[in-house]
């Protein structure tokens, strides 16, 4: 059991700093306090099911994402990722990113 804390531990923190939150932010914004956070993402203490509720809220993730302990993204994680991308890219590299969509999607 101690290897499953852990394994949800590490998820939790690979998800947060993707979301670019410090330990700090991420606790206000779940409301526990930071040292709580350090627990969890250690593996020494497992968050509550309310915690793992406003974890996965706040992270944008299903609840059962966060049990995906391979560190391979979630399909909310990867169109979150091309939405991000496409809104921060310029004109000409957005024009680039369709036209490779497009040649995958067809080609199939």
């Amino acid at each position: 059991m101690a290897q499953f804390k852990k394994l949800l531990g590490k998820r939790i923190r690979y998800v947060r700093k993707k979301n670019d939150l410090s330990q700090e932010q991420f606790a206000e914004l779940i409301g526990i306090d930071p040292n709580s956070v350090s627990r969890i993402e250690r593996g020494v203490h497992y968050p509550s099911l309310d915690t793992l509720e406003k974890i996965s809220a706040v992270l944008k993730l299903e609840l059962r994402d966060l049990f995906i302990f391979n560190n391979k993204e979630s399909v909310e994680e990867m169109r979150a990722f091309l939405v991000q991308t496409a809104t921060d890219i310029g004109v000409d590299k957005l024009r680039e990113v369709v036209r490779a969509v497009r040649r995958v999607v067809n080609t199939n």
